[in-house]
């Protein structure tokens, strides 16, 4: 007999965020789980609200059949010594099956071993199940409760192990699996489950919306629906409906007001204040302006709604308060009386003050734009925006609000009468701030966002500091995304070891506390943005060994090694790669297990092969190097593949003279330097 299973975890409050882990990987876990017990399952679901995760597994058996197995062992004449006696490997084989070797069987010369699981209730498993499903998931915060030693993202309060209608046993910190559980908990605060078929249908007729895609289904519509009776659209530029869809059981929207005298407030500080601390959603009218305004989903009963209103407007109007307080102080001392505070400010124990940044971070935009060749005008909104960029950290602003730096900046900097393009490239260091997000728009932008990250990288490696597993306090993998995709936008030369060089040498002349030299800092900076190059080409549908050939070109600026990856994976099926590839391979076979010469001896060269070879690499190598477009590279290259194929079809190259034995594997090396600018093939699956 197969019903659905069953199983919720009732909990306090989860945050958004464990929600969100919950949903992606409680399935998975509890599909293996049963899978894995000889209890697989015809389909999963899971429900995710604030105060519950449960995953109802349809079709799973009542128990898991039994079954037999066959595992063979050592050969016969392995298993018994001359005597005739059981051999060590026979024993140890026997005994790994909970057999005697007496027990064993002799199949096809070969000791085996029929093993009988027998047949087990689901219930016996139910434990396990439990402790399965709350072990696999990897929550990003856990914690104790009470005296036991289990840590989950929250108290789990109820448990329910449910088979169809039986309740089946186990437990959690003493909790006992029941039938009972929590709706809303105002409209239904406590209910039994009758079923596990009918476990949704219960929640939703007891205020609870099982499913997150309902729940957002709701609040979009609701959203829409008092929008219009404000004659607006709203708005989530913070993307925080993705956290309110775990925040409520069953949503309800409601409106508030904004008070006359915070709407000159600039409108990033508005939004930010209603976003970010309060996820409330702004409205914005036909014409383009934010109305005095706003909506917020709750979880209340609709008797408490002018109470849960007043309270809203009540908040968010002290926030505001704080906005205008801290706007006109910061007005009154200006964005340059702000910069000479940075001296004050300390960016990091190791690395000095923000003004030692921002003196790195000038360094960095005149370096980066000379090697692009970047002069007049956009150079120097790029310095003078370096100059000012980290200014608004000594504001009182984004001591309130620390999401609006650069924001603010923008703003001050527009207010002191600097260039319109320096105070926008203010605001845009900060872009991309995360995977898909836009990039700077200007030129000056991108200099000083480059400038940022480099010299974020640079110095948290240098220091000892770096990624590890899931771990990146310092956010180092988003800054190299964030080169990477700049350097896309604006096919900026960024050539990888120098600028590391050039950042180290910056940090160095400020007598920064740094732990590694200038060569490892590269060893690990230099890759690592690589890597990010990597990941993007993968996205992109570039296979693993494309991209490890393309590595083996040597080139350390980001778009060069994106283009010869891209230029490889469209050459696949073309028949100069596969010249290149087969000449390379021949090549590589040799040379990686020969001693060459140190330098080729063309006296030696005997035969009209060699020379050719070797003439044909004088010829082809410089025209490989510089041949800027991948491409055409790899099409040069292979014109060198008939002079090597024709070199081991005439000659033997590992002749029985040591010397030009040695000088033949050096033409070899050299014809491997030669076409090693389109990467090294050997990596590629062909």
């Amino acid at each position: 007999m197969t019903a659905s299973l069953l199983i919720e975890l009732g909990c306090e409050e989860l945050p958004a965020n464990a929600c969100r882990v919950a949903e992606r990987e409680a399935g998975n876990a509890l599909q293996k789980l049963l899978s894995d017990r000889r209890l697989a399952p015809t389909s999963v679901e899971v429900f995710v609200t604030p105060r519950r995760i449960a995953v109802v597994a349809e079709g799973v058996p009542a128990e898991a059949p039994a079954e037999t197995f066959t595992h063979n062992g050592p050969p016969e004449k392995a298993a018994r010594d001359e005597s005739g006696a059981w051999t060590k490997a026979a024993e140890g084989f026997a005994r790994k099956h909970g057999m005697t070797p007496d027990q064993l069987e002799l199949r096809d010369g070969l000791l085996t071993a029929t093993v009988t699981s027998p047949a087990e209730p689901l219930a016996a498993h139910a434990q396990a199940l439990v402790d399965g499903l709350i072990e696999g998931l990897q929550m990003p915060k856990n914690m104790r409760w009470g005296t036991g030693t289990l840590r989950f993202a929250r108290p789990i309060r109820t448990l329910i192990v449910m088979h169809g209608s039986t309740v089946l046993p186990a437990e959690v910190q003493g909790v006992q699996s029941g039938r009972s559980t929590r709706g809303h908990r105002l409209l239904k605060p406590a209910f039994d489950v009758v079923s596990a078929d009918d476990y949704a249908v219960d929640l939703g007729g007891a205020g609870v919306g099982a499913r997150t895609s309902d729940r957002r289904e709701v609040i979009e519509a609701l959203l829409s629906t008092q929008a219009k009776s404000h004659d607006a659209q709203w708005e989530d530029p913070g993307k925080v409906l993705n956290e309110v869809v775990y925040l409520v059981e069953w949503p309800r929207v409601i409106d508030g007001a904004i008070g006359e005298r915070h709407l000159a407030l600039p409108e990033r500080v508005l939004i930010t204040a209603m976003q970010s601390h309060q996820r409330y959603f702004p409205l914005r009218g036909a014409t383009g302006t934010l109305r005095p305004a706003f909506l917020t989903v709750v979880n209340s009963h609709p008797d408490a709604d002018a109470t849960v209103r007043a309270g809203n407007e009540r908040v968010l109007a002290g926030r505001l308060d704080d906005a205008v307080f801290s706007l006109e102080k910061d007005r009154a001392r200006g964005i340059e009386a702000m910069a000479e505070e940075l001296d004050r400010i300390t960016f990091h124990q190791r690395l000095g003050t923000l003004a030692d940044r921002t003196a790195r971070m000038m360094g960095l935009v005149e370096i980066v734009a000379d090697a692009a060749g970047i002069g007049g005008d956009v150079r120097a909104h790029a310095v003078e925006a370096a100059r000012l960029a980290k200014a608004d950290l000594a504001s009182t602003m984004v001591g309130e609000f620390a999401e609006l730096q650069g924001e603010t900046g923008m703003e001050y900097a527009r207010a002191a009468g600097k260039p319109e393009a320096v105070a926008i490239a203010i605001r845009e260091q900060y872009q991309p701030d995360g995977a898909g997000r836009p990039v700077p728009e200007t030129v000056p932008g991108a200099l000083v966002a480059l400038a940022d990250r480099f010299d974020q990288l640079v110095g948290v490696v240098a220091i000892g500091e770096r990624p590890t597993g899931s771990r990146d306090p310092y956010a180092l993998r988003r800054a190299a995304a964030g080169i990477v995709e700049i350097q896309a936008r604006y096919g900026l030369p960024l050539d990888l070891a120098r600028l590391v060089a050039q950042a180290h040498a910056l940090l160095v002349g400020q007598s920064a506390d740094l732990e590694l030299d200038l060569d490892a800092t590269q060893e690990i900076v230099v890759p690592f943005i690589l890597d990010r190059v990597d990941q993007s080409l993968g996205d992109a549908g570039v296979p693993v060994d494309v991209q490890r050939a393309a590595r083996g070109a040597g080139s350390v600026d980001p778009a060069r090694h994106a283009a010869i990856a891209h230029a490889l994976h469209a050459a696949a099926d073309a028949p100069e790669l596969a010249a290149v590839h087969a000449a390379v391979t021949r090549c590589s076979r040799i040379a990686a297990k020969e001693q060459a010469a140190e330098a080729l001896d063309r006296a030696l060269l005997q035969e009209p092969a060699e020379l050719a070879l070797a003439d044909a690499i004088a010829a082809t190598a410089p025209r490989v190097v510089a041949e800027q477009d991948p491409a055409a590279a790899l099409r040069v290259a292979a014109e060198l593949a008939p002079a090597v194929d024709a070199l081991f079809d005439d000659v033997m190259v590992l002749a029985e003279d040591p010397q030009v034995r040695a000088n033949r594997v050096r033409l070899l090396r050299e014809a491997l330097a030669a076409f090693a600018p389109v990467g090294d093939l050997t990596q590629l699956q062909r």
